[in-house]
């Protein structure tokens, strides 16, 4: 006899046991959860380690020794389970001689400033007009026409 989709419920209700709240795969599943935007990350980094390790002939002992880690803790690393900080990915790149991540840095001549001085004439105690010339013949003019006019102009004080 064929089980009915509630029926085949009802039954598995009464056979299964309750989870155990402080189970490991629980604090795993967890874990997961909570790093789910860096797991993808942590495991590059592992597998780049792994694949110099093995280039290297090296073992995770003796990177765990040289990173001055317990084995346990490059293991977590290795698993990605651990979060590890750019400090401890600088480290690990500097003992293998490899890069793990890149960090782009601003370079100090991408950042364009473009300021123009421009002379201009102060007339002290003369409070009628604040530009003397036309602020118009710059707004309607070319770049290079702009550029004849500008010596025209003073701001009066």
């Amino acid at each position: 006899m064929k089980l009915t989709r509630e029926e085949k419920i009802a039954k598995l209700k009464s056979i299964a046991k309750p989870a155990n709240a402080n189970a490991k795969w629980m604090e795993i599943a967890k874990w997961n959860e909570e790093h789910a935007d860096s797991l993808e990350d942590y495991l590059i980094i592992a597998m780049k380690i792994q694949k110099t390790l093995k280039e290297k002939k090296m073992t995770q002992k003796e990177l765990a020794t040289l990173l001055n880690v317990t084995p346990p803790a490059l293991t977590r690393i290795m698993k990605g389970r651990q979060n590890i900080s750019i400090n401890k990915v600088r480290q690990i790149e500097k003992v293998l001689g490899i890069s793990l991540m890149s960090i782009k840095k601003v370079d100090e001549n991408s950042m364009q400033v473009r300021t123009r001085m421009v002379p201009v004439e102060l007339h002290y105690g003369s409070s009628k007009y604040l530009f003397q010339g036309s602020v118009d013949i710059l707004k309607s003019a070319g770049k290079r026409e702009a550029k004849k006019h500008i010596g025209n102009l003073s701001i009066a004080s």
